[in-house]
């Protein structure tokens, strides 16, 4: 394989992590906007897609997308923003995922805080 062919193959890897990353992100903060509107107090259970999964999924697609740059760039300074991003959004989905569970005796358990399965 060629460096051009490794390139093209390495900025379409990236732009769809990009695109499927932000795709995530806006129907998981539409989610959350619409418990906003429709709950008493703001606050109720996030159903559906990766909310059937994961805490936050809006923070799952904002890694994605800043890995997806990151490949896609392939610079120094894309890999350090996708590694803050990495650390901040992780521990913020931690927070969050425990504040869940304080707070809804019936909050799924098999539901992890921000990566399906896993985390």
């Amino acid at each position: 394989m060629s460096e051009g062919s490794s390139i093209i193959i390495r900025f379409i890897l990236g732009i769809v992590l990009f695109i499927a990353g932000m795709a995530i992100n806006i129907k998981s903060d539409n989610v959350l906007l619409a418990l906003r509107e429709s709950s008493k107090n703001g606050y109720a259970i996030p159903k559906g897609g990766l909310f059937n999964y994961i805490s936050c999924p809006n923070f799952f697609g904002e890694i994605l997308e800043w890995t997806g740059f990151a490949i896609m760039t392939w610079s120094p300074a894309a890999l350090a923003f996708a590694l803050w991003t990495y650390v901040n959004l992780i521990t913020r989905a931690r927070d969050h995922h425990k504040w869940y569970r304080n707070r809804f005796e019936d909050y799924p358990q098999k539901r992890k805080a921000i990566i399906p399965y896993i985390l």
